[in-house]
């Protein structure tokens, strides 16, 4: 008995021991960081510090970049990271850098590109990247377990297989380095040329969604099922423009099978950020501000375009639980919420079957209606995740009764639970996404207009510098230093935009046209746009990936600040950057949707109708039904009603219906 308390008294102290080491990111402010702090791993942050000791020292950067809310990202730092044998293999060969890719989404981006670059495939997180003394990497991977496995090789084979071939056969790995940084260098560079693409290309990539569109369970692919909100909208618009109905049904039947499925938090609102299965059940528990400030609109336009209320329910809930988990007193968004609660994945969403039946029958809820609406739910005694939990998806259309009275008592049971870790960074460009949401569901409530113009207000406050250009990011309470990227200046312009089509007020549209021209100062490079101005030459793409390009958008802003401000050198800019990435359009166009929607809109063209701030507001509904769908509004002194391109003034009148019939058939 005292040799077993002797051993659970060392323990103990060995457990202290481990729980009180720290390392160099005990001062960083970043969420994930601060997740590693304590890790046994001799983690730097990255920097100058960490780059001059692997040049002194001679050894390769073992670089992890992650963010706090990655599920994978917790299981190798569990498995690997808080291990101490492994921490000293990294520490005896490498040097260990941390990142977290919400702070340098243009660090990440370029790595991301390199796994795409070794393996033929989209790379994720934790990204492990291998990088000589020099910042020239060699070698990508995603998660890495600790030991082989599956015929993987894990980390205790792979670290001292690859310290030692730096160290005693390094032009090996400098010859691969410099294979790797030309075949980047070949990638990147985007040989110009002309757009020279007709409207035919939107038939094409409608062609294109349709072969791998899922016609059982709908959306796109296979598994794992994202949301695809750039994809979403370009159909919509390809449907205004030319009716097609192939479009129209993916988008609708789409919409419709997320509204129901597990991707949406059927209890508490509020869009999950991906499903891991084919079928749309099982999501990936964490809840990203990007991904449902993204949707919301999506499901305002359809419902404009079909009056259905179950897309406006769906805009309201997740706009009210938007607000509930990450909106701060001022007005601000945090940026998202982990997948695991207690450990758990999912922990605080899913539920077993014979206390929740029991939790419905306490509410004064007949068993029968209880066992019909957890039946609803998928809610079984055999579950559908993970052994006996159920995660709640809805199996129709029509609840049966009692349901909102149910939703209520499982929204209580989950207040007993601990609600997953939120990222409390404020990130301008997820902001600006989810201020333009607010601005856009403000047709359905002016409560939504109060809401928006108060977080523009608090979100330009703190994140707007003296000199007018941008910060990117900061943790709540704190005082942001990280200088803006071209997605923060790409976003918050559209927020702006989208501010002064909604209100009509001229400050929203001078703040769009002043942040243009500090981007065009910081980012642009003759057709080319950099990610960041911090000195790491990462170019941005025009690829929608876990939310949509930044550079997409930033030419979608260019071509609407052409017709607003009559600026013809805007224009210019963006048919620059679309011929400059003209070979992946035409190669691939439903791989850039967001892309082609600019590219579309250039050649149809964008229209404007001007009159006077109270005529415009007067009749925001009636343009709004308007369907062409590339149609602004700009308030200028003026009695009537006119429509203009950006090279012709078409249609004038005192009244605005024989100008939108104009519109509708303008070529």
């Amino acid at each position: 008995m005292h040799y077993f308390i002797l051993i659970l008294l060392l323990s103990s102290l060995l457990f202290a021991k481990e729980a009180t080491y720290t390392n160099q990111l005990i001062d960083e402010p970043s969420p994930y960081l601060q997740q590693h702090a304590h890790n046994p791993v001799d983690w730097y942050p990255w920097g100058e510090e960490a780059f001059e000791k692997a040049k002194r020292e001679h050894k390769p950067i073992f670089l992890s970049i992650g963010y706090s809310t990655c599920h994978w990202c917790h299981v190798m730092a569990h498995e690997s990271f808080e291990d101490s044998k492994i921490a000293e293999l990294i520490n005896r060969w490498f040097v260990p850098i941390k990142v977290d890719r919400e702070e340098m989404p243009h660090l990440d981006k370029y790595y991301q590109k390199v796994y795409t670059l070794l393996h033929r495939r989209s790379g994720g997180w934790p990204l492990t990247i291998l990088l000589t003394e020099d910042l020239q990497p060699f070698f990508a991977g995603t998660y890495i377990p600790p030991t082989d496995s599956y015929g993987v090789k894990g980390l205790e084979t792979l670290l001292p297989m690859m310290g030692e071939l730096y160290r005693n056969h390094r032009e090996k790995i400098e010859q691969r380095a410099q294979a790797i940084q030309a075949l980047m260098q070949k990638m990147e560079s985007l040989p110009t040329q002309s757009l020279e693409l007709n409207l035919t290309i939107a038939n094409q990539a409608v062609t294109a969604m349709h072969s791998y569109y899922d016609e059982v369970y709908k959306g796109f692919g296979d598994r794992p099922k994202f949301p695809e909100s750039s994809r979403l909208r370009l159909l919509l618009d390809i449907y205004r423009l030319n009716g097609h109905p192939i479009a129209k049904k993916m988008v609708l039947e789409t919409l419709d099978a997320m509204a129901l499925s597990g991707l949406y938090d059927q209890i508490d609102g509020a869009f999950f950020r991906y499903c891991v299965d084919r079928r749309w059940h099982i999501p990936h528990f964490e809840k990203m501000l990007y991904t449902n400030a993204e949707l919301i609109p999506i499901y305002l336009q359809a419902w404009k375009m079909t009056g259905k209320g179950e897309y406006q329910r769906v805009v309201r809930e997740t706009i009210a639980e938007i607000d509930h988990r990450f909106r701060t007193p001022e007005g601000l968004y945090f940026s998202a919420s982990d997948a695991d609660s207690d450990h758990q994945e999912g922990g605080y969403f899913i539920y077993r079957y014979d206390e929740t039946l029991q939790a419905l029958i306490d509410a004064k809820i007949d068993e029968t209606s209880a066992k019909e609406i957890l039946a609803f739910l998928d809610i079984s005694e055999d579950g559908n995740f993970d052994t006996e939990f159920a995660h709640p998806r809805c199996m129709g259309e029509t609840p049966p009764k009692g349901f909102e009275k149910a939703k209520k008592v499982l929204s209580a049971m989950r207040k007993s639970r601990h609600y997953p870790f939120i990222d409390k960074k404020i990130i301008t460009a997820w902001n600006g996404m989810m201020i333009k949401a607010l601005f856009q569901a403000s047709i359905l409530d002016q409560r939504y207009l109060t809401e928006a113009e108060e977080s523009y207000r608090a979100l330009k406050h703190l994140m707007e510098k003296r000199d007018g250009t941008l910060y990117h990011q900061v943790l709540f309470n704190h005082q942001p230093e990280q200088d803006g990227l071209l997605e923060d200046y790409a976003f918050l312009i559209d927020t702006a935009l989208t501010a002064y089509q909604v209100t009509l007020e001229e400050h929203y549209l001078k703040d769009a046209n002043r942040w243009m021209q500090m981007a065009l100062k910081r980012f642009y490079r003759k057709g080319r746009w950099l990610l960041g101005s911090d000195g790491f030459e990462s170019y941005a793409d025009l690829q929608d990936n876990y939310y949509t390009s930044p550079l997409s958008v930033m030419v979608n802003n260019l071509i609407d600040l052409a017709l607003l401000e009559s600026l013809l050198t805007y224009e210019a800019v963006a048919k620059e950057t679309l011929d400059a990435h003209a070979r992946w359009i035409k190669k691939d166009p439903d791989a850039y949707p967001e892309a082609l929607r600019a590219f579309l809109r250039l050649k149809r063209g964008v229209v404007g109708i001007k009159s006077n701030r109270q005529a415009l507001q007067a009749n925001r509904e009636k343009i709004d039904k308007i369907r062409y769908p590339f149609v602004l509004k700009k308030a200028e002194p003026m009695k009537q009603f006119i429509a203009c391109d950006m090279r012709t003034c078409f249609a004038f009148g005192k009244e605005l219906t024989p100008v939108i019939e104009a519109i509708e058939a303008h070529e």
